[in-house]
């Protein structure tokens, strides 16, 4: 044999050996299913999903569709287990009374429509086949994190929630009525998840503030309308009568109106309310309004509370105290 037919066949063992060490070191990284195709899971429009719900080890979340003249909103329910309280070292104690649940409703918008949208039809990354039961552990489905159940068109589909992929965001689910198993795009079981972060609507408006060409304030029965100067890009709020002028008051105030973040919904109009003030927003048609309202405190660390509502939130939510309070004191010289 030749050096250099020597060396090739050299070559060629390694090359060989090389590609079996790898298979064998990666056989176990992630799962392999016999089939990997794209596949719709179900069809469906956005406006066909009456219901979603997700049940996870420790939580439930349920988003119900609504709608008014102003479009569609979700009504959302999450109810989580409440954490235990700590055990005292005290040997003679009596155990800690085991944990009960919260129970938080909320408005949801812009992140639920999408998460919706993402759910009718659903699109799977990959259809895996019908994975054997020896074999449902490396997916996660063994221990399945929970399940997933949309009503559209008014039937009733359900999803068993797998793990994640490995080093990704999807997630492996199977369809318990044809043991079909999937790939999905993990976003909207990560939004249910974590719902009191991603779905409960914090903004104010659908629109921006650049939009608005007037808004009226009234309070305690007085009014006033400002107006948005400026160049475009450059805009500020203004007196009707110098609208070449910004009005520095004006836009203080109306900053601190964009910090009123909703935090907790009330699904009741609140009882005792006072009106403070109302805003209308309007672009030549009108564009959408907030209420601030203040109610005795159920705290008894202060004396009230105060909550808003939009035309985006549709129900009253409770905002920090110290920053409506501020918007509180400063009536007085925005309406003079």
């Amino acid at each position: 044999m030749s050096v250099g037919r020597g060396l090739f066949v050299h070559v060629g063992l390694f090359v060989l050996a090389s590609a079996s060490a790898v298979a064998v070191w990666t056989r176990d990284e992630q799962p392999k299913a016999l089939v990997q195709t794209e596949a719709t899971v179900w069809s469906g429009r956005p406006a066909d999903v009456a219901k979603v719900v997700f049940e996870g080890k420790n939580r439930k979340v349920a988003l119900e569709t609504k709608s008014d003249k102003l479009g569609v909103y979700y009504l959302g329910t999450l109810e989580r287990e409440a954490a235990p309280p700590p055990a005292t070292p005290d040997a003679g104690a009596p155990p800690p009374a085991p944990a009960g649940k919260t129970k938080t409703d909320f408005v949801s918008v812009g992140v639920a429509q999408k998460l919706v949208e993402s759910l009718a039809p659903l699109k799977a990354l990959r259809a895996l086949g019908r994975i054997p039961d020896d074999r449902a552990a490396e997916f996660g489905l063994a221990e399945p994190d929970g399940t997933l159940t949309i009503t559209i068109g008014g039937a009733e589909r359900k999803l068993v929630l797998g793990g994640t992929t490995p080093g990704g965001g999807d997630r492996y689910v199977r369809e318990p009525q044809s043991g079909e198993t999937y790939v999905i795009d993990g976003s909207a079981v990560r939004d249910l998840d974590t719902a009191e972060s991603r779905l409960v609507e914090r903004e104010l408006h659908g629109w921006k503030e650049a939009e608005v060409s007037t808004a009226e304030l009234s309070a305690s029965g007085k009014k006033r309308q400002i107006v948005r100067g400026g160049p475009e890009g450059k805009r500020f709020w203004a007196d009707p009568a110098a609208a070449d002028q910004k009005d520095e008051t004006a836009a203080n105030f109306m900053a601190k109106l964009d910090r009123l973040r909703p935090t907790d919904y009330v699904m009741t109009e609140p009882a005792g309310k006072q009106d403070v003030l109302r805003v209308e927003y309007a672009a030549g048609a009108s564009l959408g309004f907030l209420e601030v309202v203040r109610v005795p405190a159920t705290d008894p660390l202060s004396t009230v509370e105060y909550f808003v509502r939009t035309e985006r939130t549709r129900l009253y939510a409770k905002v920090p105290r110290q920053t409506a309070e501020q918007v509180e004191q400063d009536l007085g010289s925005i309406l003079k």
